[in-house]
């Protein structure tokens, strides 16, 4: 509420300099002073000996922070009713009187909803409503019907006002207005009005300012050159004469300075915000579709829960008549273009390390999302994007959805991009099922693309969705650890495929220390300690085991173990339970042993297999 109050101070400051007499505002300054919201160190005496037309103006400089200026608006309230209701019934009649125009062009809605919802202008209930319409014009509709008041419909101008994005459109509402003689915009003792009088003895200082600020734009500094990829093209573009100035953003609309790729219909530039920090600026066309699309994507990039390293950052956006200029962080590369310069680089020992590395960010990202209950919709290399450290981080959250409470499953339209769609989906044309294990498939496909240097598990694009939907898949890689974990996320079938947490806890990411807990961790199980005629005791401890040992590499481990092993005792088993047992005793009574064979590396396929007895027995470690 205090930053509503604020709101309507600030926008309606120089009626109140005009229109409150000398006398109250002495009064409503006495007041303030006695609760301690004029700072101590100024002269509250200045307030009291100023002339008539100062004294308002010097009380408002004196509040500096919203709650001194939230309790002035309350004093103000109680000393001139009449004056504070006149001015909310002014904004209330323009939102009236506009309202047709702002249920057109007021998007995105949410932030503005958000606020209200905050100042407890519109409940819970109210919200959600909002919230869940289909499209902007929808939320606008059901958000003005919740506006049942003047002060209400005040605080929703007031924030109107407040935004960069909508004050262009308040400013050439309230000029149509004028021209139409429509309430809320006359000149019968219109706020805007007095204003605009009580101002006019300052025009030739503010159009030097504001000349100045435009000059200073075009001559925007880049505060921290941090980029090295685009260092080039961001100075070169800095030091165009027409750089095209949207709000706080600045980029030059060119070619040389676009930098999506070729697969993608998006329009995106290097760009300035205006206080020097690099940005991407996405362009989107305003139309029916891409307006919900956008507001969608804003609102994902505004969430606090999808705050990650492994997530691009959103900076701020803006608008014009005919686009949303969306800024987010400038990285380096996408995904397509940093394997292919990994390719071109000399210093190619590392590049198996930085591949996995760069998968498990792009997981890291997803499991954000899911944990969210936010589905993407649209991974693919072009949406993977690195930054300055060399870490991954998704992006392009149009078409992504969030999830109805207790839900597992939206029905959209399909919107993805060709070949990097989910069985599921690609086998209903018009409409989809989409669930996290949708994400999961293609992560998969993207995964193996990372590892295999940008084949498709499914092959080419001729083929590629016919593969798909017949779960056809070839995988060319040599790391059996991680073509396991990608058989498994691109499985055809929605309910066979792991969860982003089970993804993440799958044998590939386990490094030294993750694989000792392990063994620590299951070779300690009673069942695993209690080995002895398990076969008999446990049987089906037995069958499961004995499924994931026929046929592996440690299949009758004991004969093949090295000489140098330690000894195993005769009752161990010769199957994955008496391995796990022996590996796990020689890690805790010979650790150096372990650690000069290498006992761990010995039979490959080890690790995948205990990992899925794990899950089997529902073993947690």
């Amino acid at each position: 509420m205090e930053k509503l109050d604020s709101l309507f101070v600030k926008h309606h400051r120089e009626v109140l300099i005009q229109r409150v007499t000398s006398e109250v505002t002495s009064v409503i300054a006495d007041e303030l002073r006695g609760n301690t919201n004029i700072p101590m160190d100024f002269p509250h005496s200045l307030i009291q000996e100023a002339p008539a037309d100062a004294k308002m103006n010097m009380l408002l400089q004196a509040l500096s922070t919203h709650k001194a200026i939230s309790t002035f608006y309350s004093v103000l309230q109680a000393k001139v009713p009449n004056l504070v209701k006149e001015l909310e019934h002014q904004d209330a009649q323009f939102v009236v009187s506009h309202s047709d125009e702002l249920i057109q062009k007021v998007n995105p809605v949410m932030p503005i909803a958000d606020s209200l919802k905050a100042g407890k202008i519109i409940h819970e209930e109210t919200y959600s409503k909002i919230d869940v319409a289909s499209i902007p014009q929808n939320k606008m509709r059901k958000l003005l019907d919740a506006l049942s008041t003047n002060k209400a419909k005040s605080a929703f101008y007031n924030l109107l006002k407040d935004n960069a994005a909508f004050r262009v459109l308040v400013e050439d509402l309230k000029r149509q207005g004028v021209k139409q003689e429509i309430p809320g915009s006359s000149a019968q003792k219109s706020s805007e009005v007095l204003e605009t009088e009580s101002r006019s003895q300052n025009t030739e200082i503010q159009q030097m300012q504001a000349t100045q600020k435009r000059s200073e734009g075009k001559q925007i500094t880049w505060r921290n050159e941090s980029s090295t990829i685009h260092r080039t093209k961001i100075k070169e573009m800095l030091r165009e004469r027409n750089l095209k100035n949207i709000d706080s953003l600045y980029f030059y609309k060119d070619e040389k300075y676009m930098i999506s790729s070729e697969e993608s219909n998006a329009q995106v530039y290097i760009g300035m915000r205006e206080d020097g920090i690099e940005v991407a600026i996405k362009l989107i066309t305003k139309n029916p579709k891409n307006n919900n699309d956008f507001e969608n994507e804003l609102k994902l990039l505004q969430n606090k829960n999808l705050e990650s390293k492994n997530i691009v950052k959103y900076m701020t956006f803006a608008q014009d008549n005919d686009f949303y200029y969306l800024a987010n962080q400038l990285c380096e590369y996408d995904l397509e273009e940093y394997m292919k310069s990994l390719r071109q680089s000399e210093q190619n020992n590392e590049k198996e390390t930085t591949l996995r590395s760069i998968m498990k960010d792009m997981l890291h990202g997803l499991q954000v999302l899911h944990h969210a209950d936010v589905i993407h919709r649209d991974i693919k290399p072009g949406n993977v994007l690195i930054d300055l450290e060399k870490t991954a981080r998704l992006a392009d959250f149009g078409i992504s959805r969030k999830l109805e409470k207790g839900k597992t499953t939206v029905k959209t339209k399909r919107d993805g991009t060709q070949g990097w769609e989910a069985t599921e989906i690609v086998n209903q044309p018009k409409e989809g099922s989409y669930k996290k294990s949708s994400d999961i498939q293609v992560a998969g496909m993207l995964a193996y693309y990372i590892l295999s240097d940008g084949k498709h598990p499914f092959g080419d694009p001729i083929r590629r969705e016919g593969n798909i939907s017949d779960g056809n898949y070839s995988l060319d890689i040599q790391d059996i650890t991680a073509k396991d974990l990608i058989e498994w996320m691109i499985n055809k079938e929605q309910d066979k495929r792991p969860t982003i947490d089970k993804v993440l806890n799958h044998p590939y990411f386990w490094d030294d220390k993750r694989i000792r807990e392990v063994l620590h961790s299951l070779g300690n199980k009673e069942e695993v300690e209690n080995y002895k005629n398990y076969e008999t005791k446990n049987k089906e401890l037995y069958d499961i085991v004995q499924k994931h040992t026929e046929g592996k590499t440690f299949f009758n481990w004991k004969s093949k173990a090295p000489q140098t092993w330690p000894k195993f005792s005769n009752f161990l088993p010769n199957d994955l339970l008496g391995l796990l047992r022996h590996l796990r005793n020689a890690l805790t009574h010979n650790k150096c042993l372990f650690d000069e064979e290498k006992m761990i590396d010995e039979f490959p396929d080890f690790l995948i297999s205990l990992h899925r007895l794990a899950m089997d027995m529902s073993w947690e470690y």
